[in-house]
């Protein structure tokens, strides 16, 4: 009896090919680059053998309080729940996976004493999420500012980091780490950096949050607002041990060419797409909404 071997090569080809055209960046399957147009270009997007991707979509977004996107100073301060609602639709729409957030309250007058991270988290699809305080005037009444991530994984752990401020006159900046679980023992590291307006505290702050990132054993996203443009020594500096996954980014600060201060960065077995920005035209917060798209690797 002859034994189809080519038949059965074949049609495991056809099931192969089948798979890998699953649908990419869907959020959990493995996947090939839909655009690659030749074997070879098709096999080089694979993960190593006997590994796992992960696709996920990530968003660094400072929301500056949900109160628009108004310059100077008659700018309303208020949080305006048209603007929140808006922020969750684009989450939602854009089927955000992760999301950082800076420049969020909780409960305060600014907020109209809305727990904004919660409100988000339940608006833009029933999302965990974790939230930390680094600043308050008034005992929190008047005013509080930190950070959140809000995650469709569960949030495993998670821990705020004050940073290094050189004066305590001035505003205090903090670190926000999680660690995500995936699924089937597959954690992801994400830390939420609002850095300092100040050079030599932020060029501080950054060297203390790479030595978070250097130690860890899972992959690493970090996100946030480094109030400092990607020519700055210290983002130089970062980006000599981290991938800058939104390079290719020309703005995120009221939509001003050249001005951009928020970025998304990786760490270990991570690839990444390409960044773009979204919500400069709605106008919910006075920075764009960052947003990449991420393979990132496991054993199987």
């Amino acid at each position: 009896m002859r034994c189809p071997i080519r038949e059965l090569w074949v049609l495991g080809m056809l099931l192969l090919t089948a798979c890998l055209h699953a649908g990419p960046f869907d959020g959990r399957r493995i996947v090939v680059d839909p655009s690659a147009s030749d074997a070879a270009s098709m096999a080089a997007t694979l993960p190593a053998s006997g590994t796992i991707e992960l696709c996920v979509r990530v968003a660094s977004y400072n929301i500056a309080h949900a109160r628009g996107n108004e310059e100077g100073k008659t700018k309303n301060e208020i949080a305006r729940k048209e603007n929140l609602d808006g922020i969750a639709k684009l989450l939602k729409d854009r089927k955000i996976d992760i999301a950082g957030m800076t420049e969020i309250s909780k409960g305060d007058l600014r907020a109209k004493f809305r727990n904004q991270p919660k409100y988000l988290a339940e608006h833009a699809g029933g999302m965990h999420y974790v939230y930390a305080e680094n600043y308050r005037r008034a005992f929190g009444l008047l005013a509080t500012q930190g950070n959140a991530i809000l995650s469709r994984f569960p949030i495993v752990w998670s821990q705020n980091h004050k940073l290094y401020r050189s004066d305590e006159k001035h505003e205090q900046r903090g670190c926000l780490e999680a660690l995500l679980d995936l699924g089937n023992g597959r954690r992801l590291r994400v830390l939420v950096a609002h850095l300092s307006l100040e050079a030599d505290e932020s060029t501080r702050q950054i060297e203390d949050i790479w030595d978070m990132v250097s130690k860890s054993r899972e992959p690493v996203l970090l996100l946030g607002d480094f109030n400092s443009r990607p020519k700055s020594d210290r983002v130089k500096w970062l980006s000599s041990r981290m991938k800058d996954t939104t390079a290719n980014v020309n703005t995120t600060f009221l939509s001003k060419p050249d001005v951009k201060i928020d970025y998304i960065f990786s760490y270990g077995s991570v690839r990444a797409g390409t960044a773009f920005v979204d919500g400069f035209k709605q106008g919910y917060s006075d920075h764009g909404c960052l947003i990449n798209e991420f393979r990132i690797a496991y054993p199987r």
